[in-house]
């Protein structure tokens, strides 16, 4: 369990993974100092430490005072530490969370939480009966705006919630599944949609108001050399009556990724995403009158409240908004907003996919016993005839 201790006093964070993502989660951590305290990093590359303490701005006099560990179990064992954030391959999650909450950590797990149910419910167990908290790095949840637009369809401002449409086109080149083995790989990581269109999956299952419940699907590898789909599509029916078509690729342009979502309701729209770089939206009620100056003077109004320039400045890292909610669930003892709990269904709806697209039928959630192994062998290997599903 973890220690008791003086609401005023820091939480200690361990980084586990020194990769790309964990810059963001290093400059989360040092923007709430007065809360959070790096207590330690962990990776099997000491080189990659050094290289993400140097790009986060830490200067050599404070990193040389930052424990290095190249592996949890020691860092566990050697430091004190309230809360584990892993940033490492997706097929790493489980083990490393389990063993930070059997330690009596909290836990912060970057998408996907697991890439099994089995896995997701072990850790789900494991923090309910340590009184833990487990967060999810599903980032869209905390984007202000998005959270605006939440709250407004809950309160039924826009009428009934009909339905959504959410499209990931983030393309990446051979060379970014080429720099990692894991990459695009069934046992450690998934196509497009477990990898790339997760967030946007919880994102509107979210503002939908509901979780899957059923899912047809397609996947096909169009362009990469490797073993997963990069291209995604699926209509789910959620449990609320409503429905989400979703398209996933990493084949479209590296140079202008694009995600959007479209939420259509009896009494007005909602279209909101980001295009080359700038997110846009766009809200109409329903008599076609445009709301959008509206959400843009409140999602501004509430980051001032929040910190003023420096909460604007941290708006191209929402993971600072995560921490920051991840610190008051743990104060407050309450689950955070993107909890385990909604970590382990955006899972259950992506494996639901999957076995749509490999029994080529609507499938009921949660799909039994099927797992991203079951996947093995879907595609032929790269460059051979395809294989007759």
């Amino acid at each position: 369990m973890p220690e008791n201790r003086p609401v005023k006093e820091p939480l200690r964070c361990a980084l586990v993974g020194c990769g790309k993502v964990a810059l963001k989660h290093l400059r989360a951590i040092r923007y709430h100092k007065n809360e959070l305290q790096l207590a330690g990093l962990v990776d099997t590359r000491p080189a990659a430490a050094e290289t993400l303490l140097r790009q986060g701005g830490v200067k050599e006099a404070e990193a040389v005072r930052i424990p290095f560990h190249k592996d949890l179990q020691t860092l566990l064992s050697a430091e004190k530490v309230d809360l584990v954030a892993i940033t490492t391959p997706s097929g790493s999650h489980y083990a490393l969370a389990k063993m930070a909450l059997l330690a009596g950590k909290h836990v912060l797990v970057e998408k996907p939480l697991t890439l099994s149910l089995p896995q997701a419910d072990e850790l789900l167990d494991i923090a309910c009966a340590g009184g833990l908290q487990i967060a999810v790095g599903h980032i869209y949840r905390y984007f202000p705006l998005v959270q605006a637009l939440e709250a407004d369809l809950r309160a039924g401002l826009f009428g009934r919630v009909l339905y959504g449409d959410v499209k990931v086109r983030w393309g990446h080149d051979q060379a970014y599944y080429d720099a990692a083995p894991w990459r695009g790989t069934w046992a450690e990581d998934g196509g497009v949609l477990m990898n790339q269109s997760i967030h946007a999956l919880d994102l509107m299952t979210w503002l939908l108001g509901g979780s899957v419940r059923e899912a047809s699907g397609m996947i096909e590898r169009q362009t990469h050399r490797m073993e997963a789909e990069d291209l995604g599509l699926a209509l789910l029916r959620l449990s609320n009556g409503t429905f989400c078509q979703l398209e996933g690729t990493t084949s479209t342009d590296p140079r202008q990724p694009e995600a959007s979502f479209a939420v259509f309701c009896s009494d007005g729209t909602i279209q909101a995403g980001l295009r080359g770089g700038r997110p846009y939206v766009h809200a109409k009620d329903g008599r076609g009158r445009p709301l959008t100056g509206h959400y843009v003077r409140r999602f501004l109004g509430q980051i001032w409240r929040q910190g003023g320039i420096k909460a604007l400045l941290q708006l191209p890292n929402p993971h600072s908004a995560l921490y920051g909610d991840l610190i008051q669930a743990i104060r407050q003892q309450r689950p955070p907003l993107a909890d385990g709990d909604s970590g382990r269904q955006a899972v259950a709806a992506v494996l639901t996919i999957y076995a749509a697209a490999f029994r080529q039928k609507t499938v009921t959630l949660p799909p039994e016993s099927f797992t991203l192994a079951d996947m093995a062998g879907y595609f032929a290997p790269f460059g051979d005839p395809p294989v007759n599903h």
